[in-house]
């Protein structure tokens, strides 16, 4: 069989139905590739374009491209988690690339990013690398003769490429499930059922309760999150499966009745019992006692913790994260715990609550997306990265960025002139500057 080139391919535009019933069923399938998304960023004035590469009138490549203009005119032409083809296929890769390539050029870019959605190396749990289950590393290699520059293995908060993933395939149901997380994490999941935490997706009219949790935690964490307008949008935009804002709230008043109705059940049971065992010497009872005066002492620090939270304050947010369903995952993109209320346990709720909805709706994984901190316990993002292994996966490193100069002589002066400013900026930093008087 004689090898594709790019003139044996047809290059097209495609329509959002072609392009979607390609992108869904792909198994390189991303929220990114996607035609909710697309219609969300056309919503926020950006330009892209569906193309599809067609072989004898059946599609065999696809991918959304992004179109960004600096104001000096500099373009650059994304593919992010794409393009979706066979990159077994070494000689289809080639000509994609072509095909790519000169279409970059027709639209005057002046370079040309792609980011396979595929695993550089197989990783475990502990982030140790297994290459006899998946290796990616001749692509890499692959792609730098074709053109393209290597952008590196480090972690990248643009388009993310160090995850952490559970597998949902082969889980039977809730039971199965929870007992794929460590003995800590179901303690967690546990507590907050037990104490009331619910879920709650936001809407159009409780956007503010989601975005004030979520920047109040970005705030107080350091990460960075979008301003009001990006989730509004997505609100407008997309469907409310695929854009799945939630809260993990606490009625404050209910809990308290609830656990001070406890406290007085249990310490009643405590007295009888004590009565019983002065009595009787009982050893059955004194052990049973224990464990009573153990349920006691923990419903009144539970009644502790809260005496900073009055009744008035009613309904709680106290975690928001921002989540995406789509193709074969569930995705955590961003949120977190506000601090104050770290106590009930958020978003450990979130991330079961959602779990539990990816094994209903049949979602063959759990993606913790952006993680970090996985080689020591020094490191920034090794505490995130512990709480997300508590509940089971693996480490995935995918292949990462790739740019390929397209107009080589504008992109070698644009290079020239980022690099022209980062030293600027550096020696900026570095000048001893005196004060004015």
């Amino acid at each position: 069989m004689t090898a594709p080139t790019a003139s044996d391919l047809e290059f097209a535009v495609l329509s959002d139905a072609e392009f979607e019933q390609f992108a869904l069923k792909h198994p390189q399938n991303s929220f990114l590739q996607s035609i909710d998304f697309a219609r969300f960023q056309r919503a926020r004035g950006q330009r892209l374009e569906l193309f599809g590469v067609r072989r004898d009138g059946e599609l065999v490549a696809a991918g959304k491209l992004n179109f960004t203009a600096t104001r000096l005119g500099y373009t650059v032409c994304e593919c992010a988690k794409g393009p979706l083809m066979d990159y077994t296929d070494a000689a289809l890769v080639r000509a994609v690339v072509g095909l790519l390539r000169k279409h970059a050029q027709e639209r005057k870019a002046a370079e040309l990013r792609i980011s396979p959605n595929l695993k550089y190396i197989a990783r475990d749990a502990d982030g140790a690398e297994h290459p006899e289950v998946e290796d990616n590393r001749p692509l890499v290699a692959q792609l730098g003769g074709l053109g393209f520059e290597h952008q590196g293995l480090e972690m990248n908060f643009v388009n993310v490429n160090w995850m952490f993933i559970k597998s949902l395939e082969g889980v039977q149901d809730e039971e199965e499930l929870i007992m794929g997380t460590s003995y800590r994490t179901r303690k967690a999941i546990r507590k907050a059922e037990k104490n009331g935490v619910f879920l709650e997706q936001a809407t159009l009219e409780t956007l503010d309760e989601f975005y004030g949790a979520l920047s109040r935690a970005g705030d107080e964490k350091g990460f960075v999150y979008r301003e009001r307008a990006y989730y509004e949008q997505l609100l407008r935009t997309t469907s409310a499966e695929f854009t799945k804002l939630m809260m993990a709230k606490i009625d404050i008043p209910a809990y308290r009745k609830s656990i001070t109705e406890r406290l007085e059940a249990e310490s009643a049971t405590a007295a009888e019992l004590r009565r019983e065992v002065e009595e009787t010497g009982s050893k059955k009872k004194a052990n049973r006692l224990k464990v009573v005066q153990d349920l006691v002492d923990s419903y009144e620090r539970s009644l502790k913790d809260i005496e900073r939270f009055p009744d008035s304050v009613g309904v709680a947010t106290v975690a928001a994260i921002h989540f995406v369903c789509y193709g074969d995952e569930v995705v955590c993109v961003i949120g977190g715990t506000v601090q104050d209320y770290i106590y009930f346990n958020g978003a450990t709720s979130l991330y079961w609550g959602m779990m539990l909805h990816a094994l209903e709706k049949g979602y063959p994984r759990y993606n913790f997306y952006g993680t970090f901190g996985i080689s020591g316990q020094d490191e920034e993002g090794h505490g995130g990265y512990e709480f997300k292994k508590g509940f089971g996966g693996e480490v995935v490193q995918l292949v990462g960025d790739f740019v390929m100069p397209v107009r080589p002589a504008l992109f070698q002066a644009n290079k020239l002139a980022r690099s022209a400013a980062g030293a600027a900026r550096l020696l900026l930093g570095k000048l001893p500057f005196k004060r004015s008087t």
